[in-house]
Parts: C-alpha cells; structure tokens; sequence
C-alpha cells in the first residue's frame, strides 16, 4: 500500500506541476498565457523532481512513470511481481492530477475556444500529426532520457536523493528542449489523464483522441526495454 500511495503522490506532483504549466500558458486570459515551451519545460522538470522526492520518501523506488517502471524491471531494478502496484499508482495519480488540473482553472475552459488546446492540457497532441515519425520520435527521445536515468541513477542517488532527483528533473527538462518539439514527450505519462479528459465535465472539450493515445504509450515503452539493454551492456546499470 505505500508503494501505491508512494507512487500515486509523486505522480500527481509530476502531472499537476506539468500539465497545470500547459494550462497556465495556454488557456484563455490566464496571467501565464503565452509562458510558453520554456515555462511548460521548468513545470515538468521541477515537477518530476519533486515527484521522486515525494514517492521516495514515502516508500517506492519513485518512478512515478509507467514507461520508467519498464525499465526498471527490464534492468532487473524491480521484480516484475512488484511493478502492477506501481503502475496502478502511477494510473490513479494521474487520473486525480487531471482533476486538480482541472478544478485549478475551472473558468478557463469555457473562456478558451480552441478545443485541441484544452486537449493538450491532459493528454499529449503532436505538432504535425504523423503517427510513424511521432513513433520514433517518442521513442527516440525516450531511450535518450532513461538512459541518462541509468546514469544519473548511478552516479547521483548514492550520494543525494535530492541531487539526483534535482538532476533528474533538469535532465527531463533538456530532454523536452531538445527532443520534444514533435511529440512534447509523451513518455508514457497521459494515459490517467486522458481518461479524466474523457470524463470530466470541461466546458467545450473535443474527443479524447484515443486514435493518438498508443504513440505516446507504445514508443516510450519499447524504447524502455532497449534503453535497459543498453544502460546495461555500458555498466550504468
């Protein structure tokens, strides 16, 4: 159980720090408005930083990502038995940061006209829909981010939870800057809260996309696998 609840608040410190700095730059008269890639960039990495914090202390491993769980238990870090309850933290996390998200700006969403905005504030939409490239996009990206994980796993945790989990969430960030002008690296983090999208009454919302919602679950998890291999074979693991 405090694997779950472990998992469950780091994933919402993630989420709600991430998504909420989409809304905050991109919703209609919100005073973030037009904060941009940069501030959307910040908001994802300090959130994941404080998100592995949290999780840590309360007990888990702190993946509080189900793409990062696949890694780990592809490197043997994690038993495989133990990993369902981490991904059903990681599910309920993010299914409740999507609530807060949306309590946070509530009078927003009505004031907002454009529909794939507000998609964007709970699940991932690419820049140029072509689902091939945001494949290998996002799987690109996410073998380059969890190998220097591995990396920082191994040369920061054992000295300082804090610094590693601080490096951690600048490496998310140089990882978004870099890699995520297609896809805004999926990673494997919007499945609960595409579901909450699917559910919550927002004012004037589209569809869910659930067309899209494979790319970024399927190339962050295949590209854990790999990225496992490789962090391995280079001693990193």
């Amino acid at each position: 159980m405090n694997v779950f609840l472990a998992e469950l608040v780091g994933s919402m410190f993630l989420l709600v720090f991430g998504f909420g700095s989409i809304a905050s730059s991109h919703l209609a008269k919100s005073y973030g408005r037009d904060g941009g890639w940069y501030m959307s960039g910040l908001g994802w990495g300090i959130g994941l930083a404080l998100g592995i914090l949290a999780a840590s202390a309360l007990g888990s491993q702190g993946h509080v990502n189900p793409a990062i769980t696949v890694a780990f238990v592809a490197a043997g870090v994690l038993p495989l038995a133990e990993s369902p309850t981490y991904f059903a933290g990681q599910l309920a996390g993010g299914v409740l940061s999507a609530v807060v998200v949306w309590l946070l700006y509530l009078p927003h969403w009505k004031a907002t006209e454009n529909k794939d905005v507000k998609l964007s504030c709970f699940a991932m939409v690419p820049a140029i829909r072509n689902a091939p490239a945001n494949f290998m996009s996002e799987f690109l990206s996410f073998l380059i981010f969890v190998v220097g994980i591995f990396v920082i796993g191994q040369a920061l945790f054992p000295v300082s939870l804090a610094a590693g989990a601080f490096a951690t969430g600048l490496w998310l960030t140089a990882c978004i800057y870099a890699t995520g002008g297609q896809t805004a690296c999926g990673y494997g983090i919007d499945l609960g809260t595409r579901i909450a999208h699917q559910i919550l009454p927002i004012a004037g919302k589209r569809d869910s996309d659930w067309s899209y919602a494979w790319v970024p679950v399927a190339g962050p998890v295949t590209a854990a696998v790999l990225a496992a291999i490789v962090s391995g074979s280079l001693g990193f693991v």
